[in-house]
């Protein structure tokens, strides 16, 4: 993975967020369509976050459809790696269902955006 991949995967990480943390703020409590934007947005920040992490740690990031893969691969990270791979393993179960499932609460895109940042704070500690 070169480093303009690692920088440009960096840059969709956060644009993902920012459309996460804007939909989150303005979601109603209960179920809805735009708590579920937020959601999805957020494990697509999560994604791209850990695909640059990964790229910059270990020179090539998962690029298989087997969602361990990645969680596996972003634990064995050194530094941040463990912290930050249950965070990637639980978006990426949920995955499914924010993107395709019923719409999900503001509490559950909250959670999600809490865990999409953490990834992405890690970034700014990479200098990414």
């Amino acid at each position: 993975m070169s480093a303009a991949d690692v920088r440009g995967r960096a840059r969709s990480a956060r644009e993902f967020l920012q459309v996460a943390q804007e939909r989150v703020e303005i979601a109603p409590d209960g179920p809805s369509e735009i708590a579920q934007v937020a959601a999805a947005n957020a494990v697509h920040a999560a994604i791209a976050a850990a695909d640059a992490i990964c790229g910059r740690s270990l020179g090539y990031h998962a690029s298989g459809s087997d969602h361990r893969e990645a969680v596996g691969l972003l634990r064995s990270v050194p530094g941040a790696g463990a912290r930050l791979a249950p965070k990637l393993a639980r978006l990426l179960s949920d995955k499914t269902e924010f993107t395709y499932g019923g719409f999900c609460t503001r509490a559950e895109a909250q959670r999600a955006t809490k865990d999409a940042g953490a990834l992405v704070e890690e970034l700014d500690r990479l200098s990414l």
